[in-house]
C-alpha cells in the first residue's frame, strides 16, 4: 500500500504536464486565430500562398439534373481546358500579393473567353499568414459543327461550318466556314488565339476565297489586357477584294468592285489605373489603298481612287465598374455589364508629304456610358463620330447615337426600349444606311428604304422560361413594336412601323452563345409594296 501512494504522484505530475501542454496548444491556436482577419478589403495585399485551378467538365455528373446520357458523353468527348491554359491567363502577381480587383478582373477576362462557361475565383484565409486562391471554372462544349438556313427581310442565308473554339483544351479557335447570301459565296479560314504563346497576345489569320474577291488578313496584338496595362502594341495587315451592291427599295440594281489593302501599326502606352481611372496614349501609322471598278453598268459614277497614309494620336479614358447578371443580353449566363464613362478619340493628318494622295484631317471619336437610372432600370448609351476633311474632293463622315433602356421586372421579365440616330455625309453608293430585315424594322425586306440619314424606334417586352431543357438549351419569347426611316437629307421621310412576337432559343453549354431567333413581324405602314408579314429566323449574338 505504501508502494502505491509513492506512485501517485509520479502519475499527478505526467497529468499535470499534459494538462498545462493542452492548454498551451488552446491558447496558441486561440490567439493565432485572433490574428486570421475577416474576409473583405483588410485581406488586401496579403501574400497569395497557393493558386489551385480546378479545371471542370462541362456538365457534374454529380448534380441529379446532369445524368443523363447526353451529359456524360459531351464530357469523355469534350477535351477540357488546360490548367496551364487557364493559369497564362491570370492577371494577379504572387509577388504583389492578394488584389481583389484583380481577381475580379480575371474572373470577367475568364468569362470572355467563348470556351469558358463561367469562372470564379475563392479566396481563402490561412490564418494571419496570406490567402489561398482556388480558381473554378466550367467548359463550354467547344466542337459546333452546323448547317444553318436563316431567312430575314425576303432573303435567304445559308451557312455550312466547322468551328473549334478550343483546340486541345489550348484556348485558340479554328473556323471553316462555306457561307451564300444575297450579296456573294464565300469560303473561310480563321484561325484566332487570345494567348498566342502564353503572353496574353493575340492572333488573329482570316483567309476567305470569295465569289466577289478574298479576304488576307493577319491580326497581331498586344492589348491593354487589364486596367492596370502599362502598353499595348498591334499589327494589321489586309488585303480584301469585294463587290459592294447598290440597292434600290431592296433590289440591288448595280455593283461596284472595291480593292482594298491596309497596314494599320500601333504602339500604346499608360500610368495605368490611378484613382479608379485610366488614361491610355497611343501612337500610330495607318497607310490604305482603296482601288474601284465598273462589274456590270459601266456607267454608273465610281469613287476616286485613294492612297490614305498619315500618323495619328490616340486617347482613351475610362472611369469603369462592373456588374453581373443573368439574362441580360443573352440567356441563362453570367453576363459582365460596363457601367459608368468611357471614351476614345483620334486624331490624324493627311499629307502629300506621307504619300497620300488626300490632305486634311481625320478625327475619330466614341463615347460610352452605362449607369441604373433606379434600383431596376439600367441606362445605357454610345455616341461614335468620324470625319475625314479633304482639300480636292467633299468632306465625309458619319455619326451614330444609340439608346438602350433596360427595366427588369424580377430575373425572368424586362423590358427594353431602344432609338438609333445615325447621320452620313456624302456617303460613296454602296455606304448608304440601310433599314429593313435584320438592319432594323424586321416587317420589311432587307433594305428596304436607304439614304444618308435614319432613325429607329424599338420596344420589347422579353419573357425567359424557366425551362432548361436537359441542361442544355433556354427558351424565351418576345413581343416587340418598331418605326423608323431612312431617307436623304433635304427630303421628307417615309416613316415606317411594324410589330411582331418571336421565340429565342439558346444552347448555354456551346462556346458560340448565339441566340436563335424566330419572329413574325407585321408592317403597318407602306402595305401595298410587300407582302402581309415577314419570317425572321437567324442566329444573333443579343435577344
Amino acid at each position: 500500500m505504501y508502494s502505491g501512494f509513492t506512485e501517485f504522484p509520479k502519475y499527478l505530475h505526467g497529468l499535470g504536464a499534459s494538462v498545462v501542454v493542452c492548454l498551451f496548444l488552446v491558447i496558441t491556436e486561440h490567439s493565432q486565430a485572433q490574428d486570421c482577419s475577416p474576409h473583405g478589403e483588410s485581406l488586401e495585399g496579403l501574400p497569395i500562398l497557393e493558386v489551385t485551378i480546378d479545371n471542370n467538365d462541362i456538365f457534374d455528373l454529380e448534380q441529379e439534373n446532369q445524368k443523363l446520357w447526353i451529359h456524360r458523353w459531351a464530357n469523355k468527348l469534350h477535351i477540357n481546358t488546360r490548367k496551364k491554359t487557364i493559369e497564362e491567363q491570370l492577371l494577379f502577381d504572387t509577388q504583389n500579393g492578394h488584389d481583389r480587383q484583380l481577381i475580379r478582373e480575371t474572373e470577367r477576362l475568364l468569362r470572355s473567353r467563348s470556351y469558358i462557361h463561367e469562372a470564379n475565383i475563392a479566396v481563402e484565409e490561412i490564418c494571419g499568414k496570406g490567402v489561398k486562391l482556388t480558381v473554378v471554372t466550367t467548359d463550354n462544349w467547344t466542337l459546333t459543327p452546323s448547317i444553318t438556313v436563316s431567312r430575314s427581310g425576303g432573303e435567304t442565308r445559308t451557312a455550312f461550318e466547322i468551328e473549334e473554339s478550343n483546340l486541345l483544351g489550348l484556348g485558340s479557335e479554328i473556323k471553316i466556314l462555306s457561307e451564300s447570301d444575297e450579296e456573294r459565296d464565300s469560303n473561310a479560314f480563321i484561325y484566332r488565339d487570345n494567348n498566342w504563346f502564353g503572353n496574353l497576345e493575340t492572333l488573329k489569320l482570316e483567309l476567305a476565297d470569295n465569289s466577289d474577291g478574298h479576304v488576307y488578313q493577319v491580326d497581331l496584338a498586344r492589348p491593354f489586357i487589364k486596367q492596370d496595362s502599362k502598353y499595348a502594341w498591334s499589327i494589321l495587315p489586309s488585303s480584301i477584294e469585294r463587290e459592294n451592291p447598290i440597292y434600290e427599295e431592296g433590289d440591288e440594281v448595280a455593283k461596284v468592285g472595291e480593292m482594298n489593302d491596309l497596314l494599320l501599326l500601333t504602339y500604346g502606352w499608360s500610368d495605368g489605373l490611378v484613382d479608379n481611372s485610366v488614361s491610355r496614349y497611343r501612337l500610330g501609322w495607318l497607310a490604305n489603298r482603296l482601288k474601284y471598278n465598273t462589274v456590270d453598268d459601266p456607267n454608273i459614277e465610281l469613287p476616286e481612287d485613294v492612297d490614305k497614309s498619315y500618323p495619328f494620336i490616340e486617347y482613351e479614358y475610362l472611369n469603369v465598374k462592373y456588374v453581373e447578371r443573368v439574362n441580360f443580353r443573352v440567356m441563362g449566363i453570367t453576363e459582365d455589364i460596363r457601367l459608368g464613362n468611357s471614351l476614345r478619340t483620334r486624331l490624324g493628318w493627311k499629307d502629300e508629304a506621307y504619300q497620300s494622295t488626300q490632305e486634311g484631317h481625320v478625327l475619330e471619336f466614341d463615347y460610352n456610358f452605362g449607369s441604373f437610372i433606379s434600383a431596376h432600370t439600367l441606362g445605357l448609351f454610345d455616341l461614335s463620330l468620324n470625319h475625314e476633311s479633304n482639300k480636292t474632293i467633299d468632306d465625309t463622315g458619319r455619326i451614330v447615337l444609340k439608346g438602350q433602356l433596360y427595366n427588369f421586372r424580377g430575373v425572368n421579365h424586362s423590358y427594353v426600349f431602344s432609338s438609333r440616330l445615325e447621320a452620313a455625309q456624302n456617303p460613296e453608293l454602296f455606304e448608304r444606311i440601310e433599314v429593313g430585315g435584320d438592319s432594323g424594322l424586321k416587317g420589311y425586306p432587307v433594305r428596304f428604304q436607304n439614304g444618308d440619314r435614319a432613325f429607329t424606334l424599338s420596344a420589347e417586352r422579353r419573357k425567359y422560361f424557366n425551362v432548361y431543357l436537359w441542361q442544355l438549351f433556354k427558351f424565351g419569347f418576345a413581343m416587340f413594336a418598331e418605326a423608323g426611316s431612312a431617307w436623304e437629307n433635304g427630303n421628307d421621310p417615309v416613316w415606317l412601323s411594324d410589330v411582331g412576337t418571336g421565340l429565342r432559343l439558346v444552347s448555354t453549354r456551346q462556346s458560340s452563345s448565339k441566340v436563335l431567333h424566330f419572329d413574325i413581324a407585321f408592317p403597318l405602314s407602306e402595305k401595298d409594296e410587300i407582302d402581309d408579314y415577314q419570317l425572321y429566323v437567324k442566329a444573333r449574338t443579343e435577344f
